[in-house]
Order: C-alpha cells, then structure tokens, then sequence
C-alpha cells in the first residue's frame, strides 16, 4: 500500500494509533479486560463487528440483542446516506433481514455485505470478530475509524485533495487540492456543473450526492470544495 494511502485508526480506549491489521487485535484486548472487570454484573452480550471497504473501515460494538437496522441506520449515518436511497443486507447462503437480531447473524467469522442505492451501488462488508459478556448501556459503540486517507492532488502532486472530478475520475485518478481545482474547472465544463464533489471519509465519495457523513464530522476529511 503506497505512503498515502496508509490506513490507520485510534482506538477508543487508550486513543494510540493503529494499522488497519492491527487494529481489530488490540481492540480485542482492552474487550477482554473490560468483560473480565464486568463477570457477574449483569453482562449481556455485545459483538465485535469489522466493516472495511478496502482502506476504509469501522470498528463497531453492537449489543447482540439490537436489530440489524441499527447497524444499517448507523452505516448510513457516517458513510452512506446521499438522497435517502434503499439499503440492505446480504448473504450467499441465508438471508439477512433488518428485524433479524445482530446476535443471531454474527456467528464467529461470518461475513456479510451491505448495499446501499441500487442504482450506484457502494457495498460494504462486515465480518464478526468475537462476542463479550459486558454491561454497557448504549446499543452501538464505534470502537474505531480509520483516520482520512491522504489523496494527494493530482495535478501539483504535493497538496492534499479536497475535491474530485466524478466525471474524469472515471477514466483516470482526478482528485484535486484548492487552487488545481480552480484549473481544472477551466478544462472541464462538467466540474463547475455538477462532478465537483469533496473528498471525504467515505465509501461513498464521489457517488451520487453524497457529501459527508452527519455523525463523527472531525474525521470525515476536508469536505469542503473550493468556491
């Protein structure tokens, strides 16, 4: 994985930054202290659950008694929801509906994908990692997130990007720091229309209409255009 496009995430607990792939272990860890320290409490259980789009991913604690459409209302909250589109849930070989409990999805190891807008399609996949005993009050927790991803401009190469071309990025990488993206409207009649999108910290970006995430806004990226 080239420099910038390195993917990493704080962890809730202790805020150190870790790698993608390393992530999901320490996580595991301050869990298994944190069900430990709840033994005889009234634990209930909770799922760790990975949701990754290459880079991208989320860490989530999910109570096992909420129904997956807590999940689905959350993905959309942070990464997905542009225009209010449909959503669901898949699996090759059982079927996943939005009333079915999180627990009786997420065995150990069992990986799904979630589809949002049938028409541009952004798919998601989320993988169970373990189950704990713990007591905690809120149904969903986001354990960890990874931090934007720096896209460097395509043009000067050296300034972050804060917008892209949805029509160019078709053909070629088409991201674009503040002053390019005045220059390359000046060659592309569709940016200064409608292709001019920001650079978030999504799945989603340069889909639809998708501009940012309405929860965790300090990580979702620049999210800003130029004019």
């Amino acid at each position: 994985m080239e420099e910038e496009y390195k993917s990493e995430g704080h962890c809730i607990y202790c805020q150190q930054l870790y790698s993608q792939r390393e992530i999901g272990k320490h996580l595991a860890k301050h869990l298994s202290e944190l069900e430990r320290a709840d033994a005889g409490k009234n634990a209930q259980s909770f799922n760790h659950i990975v949701v990754e789009a290459d880079e991208m991913f989320l860490h989530l604690l999910v109570k096992g008694d909420a129904q997956m459409k807590k999940i689905d209302s959350f993905l959309k909250d942070i990464w997905l929801e542009c225009c209010g589109h449909l959503s669901a849930f898949g699996h090759k070989n059982f079927k996943v509906g939005m009333n079915h409990k999180v627990e009786d999805v997420f065995a150990p190891k069992v990986k799904i994908h979630h589809d949002y807008d049938f028409g541009t399609t952004t798919r998601v996949f989320l993988k169970a990692l373990k189950s704990y005993k713990l007591n905690l009050k809120d149904k969903l927790i986001l354990l960890s997130r990874n931090e934007p991803l720096k896209f460097k401009c395509a043009t000067c190469k050296k300034e972050l990007a804060v917008n892209l071309c949805s029509t160019c990025n078709w053909d070629k990488y088409s991201f674009f720091c503040e002053p390019c993206s005045a220059k390359h409207e000046e060659i592309c009649d569709d940016f200064s229309d409608y292709s001019c999108m920001p650079v978030v910290n999504s799945p989603r970006m340069g889909e639809c209409g998708y501009t940012g995430g309405t929860i965790d806004i300090e990580r979702d990226g620049p999210n800003q255009k130029y004019r």
